[in-house]
Order: C-alpha cells, then sequence, then structure tokens
C-alpha cells in the first residue's frame, strides 16, 4: 500500500502551478543636477531643468556656474506586461521642492504622473530623461540644497 501512495504523490507536486516573479530594473546612469546659484532675497527662485539637459526660459536666477544635466535612467523587464513610470517630490528641503517634472519616454514626454500602460521595455531595456522645475521659496535659507525625488517604475 505504501508504494501506491507515493506514486500517486508524485504526480500531484508536479501539477502545483509554478509562480515566476516578473521583475523591472531600474538603473541610473546620470543623476539630476542643478547649478550653483544666487537666490533671490524678494520672490521665490526657479531654476528649470528641460529634460534634454538645457535651461528652461523661467529660470529667474543669477547662475554661478554651467555644470548641470538632466537625469538619465535605463529601465529592463523581464515580463512583456505594460509598465507604469511614477515620479514624486520628496520633501526634503525645507521651502526647497521639486515640481513640474517631465519624463521622456520612447520619444514621448510626460508630465502628469503616474503614467501607466506604457510599451514595456523588454531585456534590452530603455532610456529614460527626466527634467524638473527646482523651487526656493523667498523664505529659504541659503546654502547647499539637494532636493531628492521617488521615482518608481513597476509592471502592471
Amino acid at each position: 500500500m505504501r508504494p501506491l501512495c507515493k506514486s500517486l504523490l508524485a504526480p500531484l507536486l508536479v501539477l502545483l502551478p509554478f509562480q515566476v516573479h516578473a521583475k523591472v530594473w531600474l538603473t541610473e546612469i546620470q543623476s539630476l543636477t542643478y547649478p550653483t546659484a544666487i537666490k533671490n532675497n524678494d520672490k521665490a527662485s526657479r531654476v528649470v531643468l528641460t529634460w534634454k539637459g538645457g535651461l528652461g526660459g523661467s529660470t529667474n536666477v543669477e547662475l554661478l556656474d554651467s555644470y548641470y544635466h538632466q537625469a538619465k535612467y535605463r529601465i529592463q523587464s523581464n515580463s512583456t506586461r505594460p509598465i507604469t513610470i511614477d515620479i514624486a517630490n520628496l520633501g526634503n528641503e525645507p521651502r526647497v521642492n521639486l515640481r513640474g517634472f517631465k519624463v521622456r519616454y520612447r520619444n514621448r514626454t510626460y508630465n502628469s504622473f503616474p503614467v501607466t500602460n506604457l510599451d514595456n521595455p523588454g531585456r534590452e531595456g530603455e532610456e529614460i530623461w527626466i527634467g524638473a522645475t527646482i523651487k526656493a521659496g523667498k523664505r529659504a535659507k541659503p546654502g547647499l540644497k539637494l532636493p531628492a525625488y521617488w521615482l518608481e517604475v513597476t509592471d502592471n
């Protein structure tokens, strides 16, 4: 009787569903970097950095250097499901915010997040570029500011 029980158990174990977990990889190639600027005393200070890596027209501060560039990431996935891109300011610097995010993915620019049902980048991957506006309120204290953002890419 025991050999019969063993032979019945083996096929049942083989029929159990096998779970595969899909993964999305996000690799930073270049960080979002703003130029050094002199803060306005009487109004909010703004530096706009486009996803192309240039300064936007509503930048209203005196720049002390020209070292700045857009963020660049590589997205890869082992699934074929659509992806979602979400980005937000972390609010880690008092009275200093990142806003107006622009993300460029597969020749389209997005400025409202999250963006859902985007084509999957596959194992070969795709690059995304990110630009944003840094805004320091008139009551922001001078000094080194490192505003951070949260970027999440998931498959649906």
